[in-house]
């Protein structure tokens, strides 16, 4: 025969915070203590630092004609999403930069897909004043044309992509 029990009835609220154990897991890591930090700087992307030439090894920047339609033709492929954008981060700014992986498949059909690969057909180059360069670009993406214009600024021996518009 057998006899029957009274047990109480186990709590069914959790325990309070103060109420529970310290417990530390390592489940397959290391356990490392961190001191809070209280000075602490959020963390943010920096602009890439441009090495600063000599006065003695200064360069002329390449023909920005021929140069802007390289640097259209790779824009339009970022736009395309054959390319990334973080190859261009050297030829633009921080804020060019961001702008082109905001866009990047901007000229994708519906179904995510290029239509077919863009291709730039005319460059027209300003220059308003020694070290500035404005172009603007028209490409051929298939299924209409494009105007682009960027603002081209000499750092050094090489051009900087400063600003971009898409029209």
């Amino acid at each position: 025969m057998t006899v029957l029990r009274l047990l109480p009835v186990p709590p069914l609220d959790p325990p309070y915070d103060d109420e529970r154990e310290q417990v530390v897991t390592t489940d397959g890591s290391l356990a490392l203590a961190f001191s809070p930090v209280t000075d602490a700087v959020p963390l943010r992307l920096v602009p890439p630092a441009l090495p600063r030439p000599k006065v003695d090894d200064v360069a002329p920047p390449p023909a920005v004609r021929d140069w802007s339609a390289r640097l259209t033709q790779a824009i339009v492929e970022v736009f395309v999403g054959v390319r990334p954008a973080a190859q261009l981060s050297q030829f633009t700014t921080l804020d060019v930069l961001h702008q082109l992986e905001r866009w990047t498949g901007r000229f994708n059909n519906r179904n995510g897909l290029p239509t077919r690969r863009p291709k730039v057909e005319s460059v027209h180059v300003c220059e308003p004043r020694a070290g500035i360069a404005e172009v603007c670009a028209t490409v051929d993406t298939g299924p209409r044309r494009r105007a682009f214009a960027i603002r081209l600024e000499a750092r050094g021996s090489r051009w900087l992509c400063t600003a971009l518009e898409l029209g």
